[in-house]
């Protein structure tokens, strides 16, 4: 059904595709409500909606929404426990943005989430980031992060960062974007 929304077969087939469980065709419906499109006719129906499909894809277990509900949340104050608990299992299922604000978060650079400091992982979550290369800006923002996390490190706590992403390698999913292999 996703597949004929994105060959041009019409938009019902995105909200049957959506309504039957899948959790690429929640997000992608989230994310166009989000920009603005759909109609929508009573007051704060468009926002409820709007979460209601970021939340069903995160728990549907794509990584990208789980992201992009911790970031919706966020921007309109949710609790703040929920938007953590998001971004942190968003980063844990390898998608590269959050893990890059994960490790920002980790090490305090802002402390707006309340995980506590680490910056061992921070560190590590970082250098991970810093050497992707699966195109994007993950790597730039790695290496450009990664100096920031350095300065409050001592040389040991910067070699435990290394053996955590190591660890953290051979645990977790590789780094990814989550783009889907047909397109949109």
């Amino acid at each position: 059904m996703t597949v004929l929304f994105i060959t041009r077969q019409g938009f019902s087939w995105l909200e049957m595709a959506a309504e039957a469980g899948d959790p690429l065709a929640q997000n992608t419906l989230a994310g166009i409500y989000d920009d603005g499109d759909g109609w929508f006719l009573i007051p704060g129906s468009r926002d409820r909606t709007i979460q209601k499909w970021y939340k069903a894809s995160a728990e549907g277990g794509y990584p990208k929404a789980m992201y992009l509900y911790a970031n919706y949340l966020f921007e309109h104050d949710g609790k703040k426990e929920e938007v953590a608990y998001w971004l942190k299992q968003s980063a844990e299922n390898g998608y590269a943005s959050a893990v890059g604000n994960y490790a920002l978060r980790l090490a305090h650079l802002p402390n707006d989430l309340d995980y506590p400091k680490n910056m061992i992982e921070a560190y590590g979550l970082a250098y991970l980031m810093s050497k992707f290369e699966g195109g994007g800006t993950a790597g730039e923002d790695g290496r450009m992060i990664l100096p920031d996390i350095a300065e409050k490190m001592t040389e040991q706590e910067i070699k435990q960062g290394l053996l955590f992403a190591e660890e953290w390698k051979k645990t977790h999913p590789p780094l990814s974007y989550f783009v889907p292999v047909y397109g949109y």
